[in-house]
């Protein structure tokens, strides 16, 4: 069920579109009564309970019942039993059933509990209520049988469980069900989630012998550099391979520069052959590299091909693409494996340093491959290396109008039309992913025009995305804020196409998109930002809530980036970078002399910031050609990234 926080955020991005959506009298009359989950149904109309999303309503209703002290649980229990049988072919059955499924539990209803619980249900708190309604129901042969393999397995988990768990524990510990080794097991895959005081308590019930290991690793996790300081002291020390390398592993991502003094030393104490340090020097050189610091390359000169993962790969070649290296660029890649140097990414990097050590034939005949067959940032860059425009490859999906017609017509088509409608997107995302499994993928990509009509441009591009289908632009690439993001490049000055781009990569045109940091609205505005950014420009300061007003947002949104790429001399990229991951990030990455800005952005250490400026880039092309019908020239891309004068 929605949050009261999801439900005024229904309330107000479906009354901002209201001029734009032929609101029907049903779906304001639905809206009204979701929102007052505690009216009767009584006072239902009859439009509203002849309404395909009804049974939505009903499930809310009986939700929100079981939140309620001193409810009459004899009777919600036969409405709720009524109500699963009725609409059993529902999704939105699942979180009503869940819910009355806690209830029983609470309540100690085991025989109804067993009754009414999915025999596939893989949730953990389900699974450990029906392991303790399987007990208290005075377990047979059959059943000890099945709490011998069910504890078992909801014991071995990295993570805290539900206080549901505790009963059935207690009880497999009694009966010789969780064993030493298991005990031993799970407190290693907690050490691994990082959690050292789970893992001391869990330890407290071994003997000395199998509580060591575990001691040793909670000591490398809390204080790494102490760790490794007293095993180089005493050499005798005997430590398992697996956890002496996750040890060093933390110990370098926390202080990489108390590593690399130690690196020689801690080696030697433990007596390592060269192929023993392979993975210790790996470590190393991968901190190192996402620090841009050119004695990553010493290390990973000392890892051996065996060891080498694909982020050990791709981490020397930006290292050497760092210190311009370009032999070294050229053979890192040449050695990874084809499913990493088939990318567009490293065709374009192997272009590149063939370029630059004067191999021009070669580099040109990758460079064009690029550009004949991949779209992407990288085949983008590729047309502007060789002087040329690139043009997007369209390929626009073919779809069966009658197939369309013949789905449109289904009731879960209606009902995912409707959830749309009045803002439940992610109960239409249940649905969708209900009829996936039994939809070909001709016919889920007959719906796609469809959908995209009403609006659900997130499925549209997460749909096409599973099956590989990625070039419709027309479809891909919607421009539905039009009039707001006009204001906003007025504002600005910044281009439609660039403020488009950014859009489609924060939010996919969602208009109410929340994170989990609590930005908001299609450009993904933190509250504190958005009135710090209408100060600065002399705009109304906006409450929490407008930012899912798109005429709010957008040009809030775009005039922050304007502040970000006036703050850093007028680069975009840098912009871009410090719009995701903050401008403190931003400037710590700054190259301490001009560099291609290629480079600079292959070298960012975050991935997600490095993948966000790398698809805004080509995002912002496909919106250019979409709207000009002209091949956006991109040797302005080809522009140096500069030290902060600022």
């Amino acid at each position: 069920m929605l949050t009261r926080f999801a439900i005024i955020t229904l309330l107000l991005v479906t009354t901002l579109t209201a001029a734009s959506d032929p609101d029907t009298e049903v779906r304001r009359e639905f809206r009204q009564a979701w929102v007052s989950l505690d009216s009767a149904a009584n006072t239902d109309s009859a439009n509203l309970r002849g309404y395909v999303l009804y049974p939505y309503l009903q499930a809310a209703r009986m939700q929100h019942a079981l939140t309620q002290a001193g409810h009459d649980s004899g009777l919600l229990d036969q409405q709720i039993k009524a109500f699963l049988t009725a609409q059993q072919g529902l999704p939105v059955v699942r979180e009503l059933r869940r819910s009355w499924l806690l209830d029983l539990a609470t309540r100690q209803q085991w025989s109804e509990f067993l009754e009414h619980l999915p025999a596939d249900t893989s949730d953990v708190e389900l699974k450990c209520w029906q392991a303790s309604a399987m007990l208290t129901v005075a377990p047979d042969s059959e059943q000890r049988a099945l709490l011998d393999q069910l504890i078992p397995k909801l014991w071995l988990s990295g993570n805290h469980l539900p206080a549901a768990c505790n009963a059935p524990f207690d009880w497999g510990r009694v009966h010789g069900v969780i064993t030493a080794t298991l005990i031993e097991q799970r407190a290693r895959l907690v050490l691994k989630a990082g959690d050292t005081e789970f893992a001391r308590e869990l330890a407290l019930t071994l003997t000395e012998k199998q509580a060591e290991p575990i001691k040793q690793w909670a000591i490398l996790i809390e204080k790494p550099q102490q760790a490794i300081d007293a095993l180089i002291a005493n050499p005798g020390i005997k430590v398992e391979d697996a956890i002496l390398q996750d040890g060093w592993s933390r110990f370098v991502r926390k202080d990489v520069d108390a590593a690399l003094t130690r690196f020689s030393a801690f080696i030697k104490s433990r007596g390592f052959a060269p192929e023993a340090a392979s993975p210790y020097a790996q470590s190393l050189a991968l901190s190192l590299s996402w620090s841009r610091r050119s004695e990553a390359l010493g290390y990973f000169a000392q890892v051996l091909a065996a060891d080498k993962t694909d982020q050990a790969y791709e981490w020397h070649a930006r290292a050497a693409l760092w210190v311009g290296d370009w032999p070294q660029v050229v053979r890192v890649i040449s050695e990874m494996p084809e499913s990493l140097k088939s990318q567009s990414r490293w065709r374009y990097w192997l272009a590149r340093a063939q370029q630059q050590m004067r191999n021009d034939a070669s580099s040109r005949a990758l460079y064009e491959s690029l550009v004949a067959t991949d779209d992407n940032y990288f085949a983008a860059m590729a047309a502007a290396q060789l002087g040329v425009r690139y043009v997007p490859h369209l390929q626009s999906l073919v779809i069966d109008s009658s197939a369309t017609r013949q789905l449109a017509a289904q009731p879960v088509m209606q009902r995912m039309h409707e959830l749309i409608s009045v803002n439940l997107r992610a109960q239409a995302s249940t649905e969708w992913n209900a009829l996936a499994s039994t939809w070909s993928p001709a016919q889920q990509l007959a719906v796609m025009r469809l959908i995209s009509d009403w609006g659900w441009y997130e499925q549209v591009v997460a749909v096409t995305a599973r099956m590989g289908q990625y070039n419709d632009y027309e479809l891909l690439y919607p421009q539905p804020y039009d009039p707001a993001v006009t204001a906003a490049a007025r504002l600005t000055g910044l281009t439609a196409d660039l403020i488009y781009a950014q859009m489609r990569q924060e939010s996919l045109f969602r208009a109410d998109a929340v994170s989990s940091a609590n930005a908001r609205g299609l450009l993904q505005l933190l509250p504190a930002t958005a009135r710090s950014t209408a100060r600065q420009f002399k705009l109304p300061v906006p409450a929490d809530e407008d930012l899912f007003n798109p005429q709010v947002n957008v040009p809030l949104g775009a005039a922050h980036l304007k502040s970000l790429v006036d703050a850093f001399n007028g680069q975009t990229l840098l912009a871009l970078a410090a719009y995701n991951a903050g401008s403190t990030a931003a400037r710590r990455w700054l190259p301490a002399r001009p560099m291609d800005s290629d480079i600079w952005m292959e070298n960012i250490p975050y991935n997600e910031t490095r993948t966000y400026v790398q698809r805004i880039m080509w995002h912002s092309l496909v919106f250019h050609w979409l709207r000009n019908r002209e091949p956006l020239d991109t040797k302005a891309w080809l522009a140096q990234v500069s030290p902060d004068r600022g």
